[in-house]
């Protein structure tokens, strides 16, 4: 997720949610039962930490905000469905992502996204989850990192009033590769400490379709009750007579729906839409436009085709079997198949710190493998599907292989061969 990170290292304290009884100094403190302030000490090794306060988040995607929005989660498919009636004044096209159905003379919008859910306690062999039906999401538009948690600047969308269980920013970061910037990064599966935890632009968005107008920023301060249903199901969400699911990898261990019931919903990433969600820039104006200058969109967002078409020509990450599979040079150096244990491989060549990229084809990282050796191989990202299209891989995140380079450390995740 290329949404950046730029955190303070000591932050004005993130204001006490006080909505619905919670009277917590911090909004996970004691979700699941934990202490907020151990259990995020390796989240908060990661976080970026320059002085200036977090990130407000701007949404200024294509989608508005929807009437009588309803809000479902699967612990156990790891998903959050949103659905909701569109503005009878929406003239405006929907992305690729979101499905439009009539309903009499209006138009229902279904879109999901991938979370994750609280750890499994060891002892007892369950996660602290909170299953059940609530009437009232708790909202915070803006709220900032604090020493105790990295939340990023994110919206915090509270329905377990009592014991403080949210959907929420994503807490974990990676470093980027090409920048050396800490980037968001959601791990879909039982990791948090017992609130859901969504990429962070999939939360700002979520938050402006359930009711609050994420096109401007906002204090700590500000608070909303939405009177939005909320249902949290400790089964697979069922929708229209299809088991939900989505285009998003889940952690080892996590079981996904599979079978021809199963519809698979389409997702997105800021990566290849920058300009649906951005950091709020004081100098230029709100409104349309104001994410125009954080990137390029690298796909259709109508159609969600890239721009670029992916390449069919061998090249660094793609499946192989032997090396005459890997028939091309990159930076002097002869492409070849790295195998896996389970006999599957991946075009890689040797490289020390950095690797090349090519139009066309995946990011690339220089991962260190199993081995010790230092191999180039390409980065889980929307172009390959998230290592899917790339058969006998799956997504992990490895250390970059530095070697005799003058590189800094870094991790990302990238398709390795199974």
């Amino acid at each position: 997720m290329k949404l950046r990170l730029f955190l303070a290292g000591v932050l004005v304290t993130a204001a006490a949610v006080q909505l619905g009884g919670c009277a917590s100094e911090d909004p996970e403190e004691n979700a699941g039962g934990e202490s907020a302030e151990s259990s995020y000490e390796d989240e908060l090794i990661n976080a970026e930490k320059n002085g200036q306060p977090s990130q407000k988040w701007i949404y200024d995607g294509m989608l508005p905000r929807l009437e009588r929005p309803e809000v479902v989660g699967s612990l156990k498919g790891h998903t959050v469905r949103v659905t909701g009636l569109l503005p009878r004044t929406f003239q405006g096209e929907l992305p690729f992502y979101a499905e439009a159905k009539p309903v009499g003379d209006r138009t229902k919008v279904t879109v999901v996204y991938p979370i994750a859910t609280g750890k499994v306690d060891p002892s007892t062999g369950l996660a602290p989850a909170a299953a059940g039906t609530y009437t009232t999401l708790f909202g915070i538009a803006y709220t900032p990192t604090n020493t105790k948690a990295p939340w990023g600047g994110f919206p915090f969308m509270m329905y377990h009033s009592k014991r403080g269980i949210a959907f929420h920013g994503p807490i974990t970061s990676v470093t980027d590769v090409g920048t050396g910037d800490l980037e968001w990064h959601l791990y879909r599966g039982p990791v948090s400490h017992g609130c859901n935890r969504m990429a962070g632009e999939h939360i700002v968005e979520m938050a402006h379709l359930v009711g609050i107008d994420m096109t401007k920023p906002y204090k700590v301060s500000d608070r909303f009750a939405l009177a939005v249903k909320t249902t949290i199901t400790p089964e697979y969400d069922v929708f229209d007579g299809n088991t939900v699911d989505v285009d998003y990898p889940a952690e080892k261990g996590v079981v996904l729906p599979t079978g021809p019931g199963v519809k698979m919903y389409p997702a997105w990433r800021s990566d290849d839409f920058p300009r649906f969600v951005c950091a709020y820039q004081a100098d230029r104006p709100l409104g349309a436009g104001h994410c125009g200058n954080a990137g390029e969109n690298r796909r259709d967002p109508v159609t969600g085709k890239y721009y670029v078409e992916p390449s069919q020509d061998p090249w660094i990450g793609a499946s192989c079997a032997e090396d005459g599979d890997c028939g091309f040079t990159a930076n002097g150096k002869q492409g070849s198949c790295t195998l896996g244990t389970q006999g599957a491989g991946v075009c890689t060549i040797p490289c020390e710190g950095g690797c090349p990229d090519r139009a066309g084809s995946p990011v690339t990282f220089c991962a260190t493998f199993p081995d010790g050796a230092g191999r180039c191989v390409s980065k889980a990202e929307a172009m390959n599907q998230l290592c899917q299209a790339v058969p006998g891989t799956a997504p992990k995140l490895v250390d970059r292989m530095i070697g005799a380079s003058k590189a800094k450390a870094a991790k990302s995740t990238v398709c390795l061969p199974q």
